[in-house]
């Protein structure tokens, strides 16, 4: 026969929760010695009337909470709102069409958890968990005091020590502890702002950039998106045919500007990629077809490379890489000073600074063949550029002379450099170097000579290298 134990499971189960009539066969309760109530029945039932939870009958006799089921739920959609964060960066700067800007560097993360939108001013914005903006602004500070950005956040001490941190290894202390800081409202804590002085000599573009893509690296680490990485470039970051254009110390930002343009308003089928001295020695070439150094200072170049800046930029070369280099870069190509390359075995002349003018410059055969027979004998801006008296012999091509002197601020007429190489190629190892000593990038009328010469160290034909319009941007 069946015994009591079911039926005074059933018994209990039948009883409504609060019964304030007992049946003389149970004891509901008793009162501890200490005062506190004690309730009887089985464990589920004890603490269904101790919390107050009402329960629903299911079919077959279980039971289902509402409160249980009220706080998964809770939990469920607590798990789903941070499960997939959103992260927005914007950038406030125009760039040429074929140049790899910010925005095209940033877009090649990939964020193992959540979404990264990287948008221009050109884009309607977006809802996010967190928005970092970049932009740019004029200053009147001289270029050595004006490298240091200024930060924009409502949590200003936490931003400023991710920034500071983000800017240890491309910027020296002196350039740390100008960064300046502006507060905003305490309902704004999802978004921060760099706000860079607008680049010229001395203020480098592309270590700003690096600092942008260091800073969202952080921020996606700090967020639990994407796991830190070894260097700052995206591993996904490889853009078809870029150059990269070597934009910081040794060289002035408005020769970078000129040798971008070069490359825009031509059909030269590549883009620029702007990098500094510690982009190189991260290894950034490997992912490039060639190297742009413009005019400034040969030893300046070298110097910021540092010796393994320069030495990555000669295996760059030796394994078929293009190198183009204007004034400074001509000097960094050469054997002139033990910190430069080596790659071309000829010494500048001394004293180097020899003046600045306009300097009639003539082709030879073999140079209309290559940069266009329209540019046979042309006149160009000069500046203290290299002049080569041990040519002869060399394993170089000259592909244009000096055909005029240039005349120094104490009047002296360097008739010596009349008839030296202006512009030569050779090839070295697997490598091909072209070297420009004065500026013809400086005329929008030379970009087409300009972007053939850089276009034979790619290997690229010169008769598919015109003059092109750019799109006018909307």
């Amino acid at each position: 026969m069946t015994r009591t134990g079911n039926r005074r499971e059933t018994d209990r189960r039948s009883q409504p929760l609060h019964n304030s009539n007992p049946s003389p066969k149970t004891t509901p309760s008793r009162t501890h010695s200490s005062g506190r109530r004690h309730i009887a029945g089985n464990p589920a039932t004890r603490i269904a009337r101790k919390n107050r939870v009402f329960r629903l009958s299911a079919p077959g006799g279980g039971h289902t909470t509402l409160f249980v089921k009220r706080t998964i739920l809770a939990l469920c959609l607590v798990c789903v709102a941070h499960a997939e964060p959103t992260f927005t960066v914007t950038i406030l700067r125009d760039r040429r069409e074929k140049s790899c800007g910010l925005d095209a560097q940033l877009a090649a993360l990939r964020p193992t958890n959540g979404t990264l939108i990287v948008r221009t001013n050109e884009t309607a914005a977006t809802a996010s968990d967190f928005e970092l903006r970049f932009s740019w602004r004029s200053s009147e500070k001289t270029p050595s005091s004006n490298a240091a950005p200024t930060l924009v956040a409502a949590e200003i001490e936490t931003a400023r020590k991710t920034l500071l941190a983000a800017m240890t290894d491309s910027y020296p202390e002196e350039v740390l502890s100008r960064v300046t800081t502006e507060t905003l409202p305490k309902t704004q804590t999802n978004c921060w702002e760099v706000i860079f002085p607008r680049p010229r000599s001395g203020v480098s573009l592309a270590r700003q950039f690096r600092l942008a893509r260091r800073l969202v690296l952080m921020r996606l680490s700090e967020m639990n998106m994407m796991k830190p990485l070894a260097g700052t470039w995206p591993t996904e970051f490889r853009p078809p045919r870029a150059l990269a254009l070597y934009d910081a110390e040794g060289v002035g930002y408005y020769g970078s500007t000129l040798l971008e343009r070069a490359v825009d308003e031509t059909t030269l089928d590549a883009c620029t990629v702007a990098v500094c001295p510690e982009d190189i020695r991260e290894g950034i070439l490997e992912r490039c077809i060639g190297v742009l150094f413009p005019g400034g200072t040969g030893r300046g170049i070298a110097e910021a490379l540092q010796p393994d800046g320069v030495q990555r930029v000669r295996e760059f070369v030796a394994r078929g890489g293009g190198y183009f280099g204007v004034c400074a870069g001509a000097y960094f190509a050469t054997s002139g000073r033990p910190e430069y390359t080596g790659m071309i075995p000829l010494k500048h002349d001394l004293p180097w600074a020899k003046g600045r003018g306009t300097l009639k410059v003539e082709l030879t055969a073999e140079g209309a063949a290559l940069l266009g027979t329209e540019f046979t004998r042309f006149e160009t801006p000069y500046n203290c550029g290299p002049v080569f008296r041990d040519w002869a012999g060399a394993p170089i091509t000259v592909l244009a002379h000096f055909a005029s002197p240039v005349t120094s601020k104490k009047g002296s007429v360097h008739q010596e450099m009349v008839g030296t190489p202006a512009i030569l190629a050779m090839t070295w190892q697997k490598g091909r170097i072209m070297i420009v000593s004065p500026h013809p990038e400086a005329k929008r009328e030379f970009c087409p000579l300009v972007a053939r010469a850089i276009g034979w160290t790619i290997g690229v034909d010169p008769n598919h290298v015109k003059a092109r319009i750019p799109p006018v941007k909307p």
